[in-house]
């Protein structure tokens, strides 16, 4: 369901564009048959629509373009040798062929030589037109070629800037995703991998200094391991506050959608000048005025749209129409057009309805009126379907342009939220992973330094596993800033082990599972590093029992301390902190701590497999690949 909701523009896009082809059949069908042409002079003609459907609903690599382009010319010339001229021979499908599947340096001389050559046909293959008529035959032919070629040409492109904006439209969040790991990468290494090098240098110094010197190095490097882990939280913190939303940057109608229906207009306003010169010959004054309120019309459509302009442009277009209909109701299409694409619905095409329902009345009104070529039933529902075309055309255009405009700024959100994702995950990491790693610096810190008196030798092992303990930090802020913190459990209990016993805590571990799935293995390290951490911050536990039982896909980690002692008659305090929360969170598992009996603290996280324990999705709110992510 949800995948036909986001499937929802594309479809919508290529059923407007289905539907013109619908009307561009039903219109020369009519026409052929106008023509005098029989059943065969109307199939025919239609061969070569295929080709140009495929060519224009689909993205195609060049060769394939071009043999489709190939076959549209080839089959545009199959009704020559069957029934000659007694069709509808205007090239309009070889114009749109030809924009559709050319480069543009090539395609536009060529769709002018393609409309020239519908001119000429006139007079090259012979017309039934009255004597003197030629030359007004001859441009009606090259504007409906224009007119029909730049249609399903303009339709065809923004379907395909639709279709390639659907599926790109996680491309953007994927480049701004990889942009913002960058920019934090380097804000991290600046803020902390100093003093996490500073840490291991001094470390190292204390590591071969007499034990009054490296008590020094040792007190220093503490003393920076604690204000590096406030460091850290304080980070993790700004992190989890909300980024500002950046403003998304203005989105204007494709400049292509503009285009295309300010060059049908102008063919529009030529037609109704040469309709209008033809019902009123010689009337210089009222071609002239018409002429000066046309060009109105075309600077309206050139200026920003607007309410004002709307209003303006549609009372140019109806107020003539009482003047002279017989020329002027070609320009009713584009407002009825724009009435369908700028009221709601029922209402808009309830109007709509009755408009087309008076304008195919007056059509049928006018046939053998002596008006120019309406003389017969098939030449009024073939110049129906022409306005028709036109009022869906406006309608289309505006339709896909507003799908663009929708598709790109979902892009930009998108890319905004895997931002704000990343941060959130990041600010995790560092509590969770990079936080602990500081805070077991800092405690065996104290328990070297306390071994420097009592007994020189363990301290000075102490000593040395802390440089070894900061270079661990070190590495997994690389993880963090990178992609995702890959931890181990069998690593994470070996570390909990030592750190337990550094602070002087008894450590009794019982692993009751076999191999666990990556993710599972790393959701069960960080609630162990989590509950360790508040074992040694928050409690005086002498003994620690760690237990891990389950299956593969059920798993159970057991943390239990004897350092939570109530007072008698004291309620139990509430628990501290956030960080168990924050795991369970991000990890879809189900942590659970509190006092039990025996002055213990028991830490209860139960964990299932995923289904497919590799194949999670990168910010899906699960632990995926093994590796902590964030939801």
């Amino acid at each position: 369901m949800g995948r036909s909701a986001e499937d929802l523009p594309l479809r919508l896009a290529r059923a407007m564009l289905w539907v013109s082809f619908g009307i561009l059949v039903y219109i020369r069908a009519f026409g052929a048959l106008d023509d005098g042409a029989r059943l065969l002079g109307v199939l025919l003609p239609m061969a070569s629509y295929p080709p140009l459907i495929a060519l224009a609903m689909w993205c195609w690599r060049p060769a394939v373009r071009y043999g489709l382009c190939a076959a549209v010319v080839l089959l545009y010339f199959l009704p020559f040798p069957f029934v000659g001229e007694s069709w509808d021979w205007m090239p309009w499908t070889v114009a749109a062929a030809v924009l559709c599947a050319l480069p543009t340096r090539i395609a536009w001389p060529l769709f002018v030589l393609i409309v020239a050559a519908g001119g000429a046909s006139v007079f090259i293959l012979g017309y039934d037109a009255a004597p003197g008529q030629e030359v007004q035959a001859g441009l009606g032919y090259m504007i409906v070629t224009a007119d029909d070629g730049l249609i399903v040409f303009g339709l065809s492109r923004l379907v395909m800037a639709v279709t390639r904006l659907h599926r790109t439209r996680e491309e953007l969040a994927r480049t701004a995703l990889s942009r913002e790991r960058l920019r934090l990468d380097g804000e991290l290494r600046h803020l902390l991998g100093g003093k996490l090098q500073a840490i291991v240098f001094r470390m190292r110094t204390a590591a071969r200094q007499e034990p009054e010197e490296a008590r020094h190095s040792l007190r220093e490097g503490i003393g920076l391991a604690r204000r590096t882990l406030a460091e850290v939280r304080a980070t993790a913190g700004a992190y989890r506050a909300d980024a500002p939303a950046s403003a998304l940057p203005q989105i204007e109608s494709p400049r292509l959608a503009r285009r295309v229906l300010l060059a049908v207009l102008v063919i529009q306003c030529v037609l109704v000048l040469k309709s209008l010169a033809y019902v009123r010959p010689g009337d210089w004054p009222a071609f002239a005025f018409a002429a000066v309120l046309l060009i109105v019309i075309v600077i309206l459509q050139v200026l920003p749209p607007s309410r004002a302009v709307l209003v303006a442009q549609s009372l140019l277009i109806l107020l003539p129409l009482s003047v002279v209909p017989d020329a002027w109701d070609r320009l009713l299409s584009i407002f009825t057009g724009k009435l369908l694409l700028n009221v709601r619905p029922p209402r808009s095409w309830l109007i709509v309805g009755v408009v087309l329902a008076g304008h195919l009345a007056w059509f049928l009104h006018r046939i053998d009126r002596d008006y120019l070529f309406i003389d017969d039933l098939p030449a009024a529902l073939a110049y129906f379907g022409g306005h028709v075309m036109i009022m869906w055309l406006v309608y289309c255009l505006g339709r896909l342009s507003g799908l663009l405009t929708v598709l790109e700024r979902a892009r930009h959100e998108l890319a905004e939220a895997a931002v704000r994702r990343e941060r959130l995950r990041i600010a995790g990491d560092l509590h969770d992973i990079l936080g602990y790693s500081l805070s077991a610096v800092a405690l065996k810190g104290e328990v070297a330094e306390r071994l420097l008196g009592t007994d020189p030798a363990r301290a000075g092992t102490e000593i040395t596993a802390l440089g070894s303990l900061v270079e661990r930090a070190l590495a997994e802020l690389d993880s963090i800033s990178g992609d995702r913190v890959e931890l181990r459990l069998s690593s994470e209990i070996d570390a909990a082990r030592e750190v337990l016993a550094s602070a002087g805590i008894t450590a009794a571990v019982r692993v009751e599972t076999g191999p666990l799935p990556a993710a599972v293995d790393t959701a069960l390290a960080a609630v162990l590093r989590e509950g360790v951490t508040n074992v040694l911050r928050h409690s005086q536990a002498r003994t620690c029992e760690i237990t891990v039982s389950g299956t593969a896909g059920d798993v159970r980690l057991r943390l239990v301390n004897d350092g939570a002692a109530v007072p008698e008659g004291a309620e139990p305090p509430q628990r501290r902190g956030t960080g168990l929360d924050s795991i369970a969170k991000r990890t879809s598992g189900r942590v659970t701590a509190g006092h039990r009996a025996g002055d213990t603290f028991e830490v209860l996280a139960e964990f299932a497999a995923p289904a497919d324990p590799g194949g999670g999705r990168e910010g899906s709110g699960s632990v995926a690949g093994g590796r902590l992510s964030l939801g």
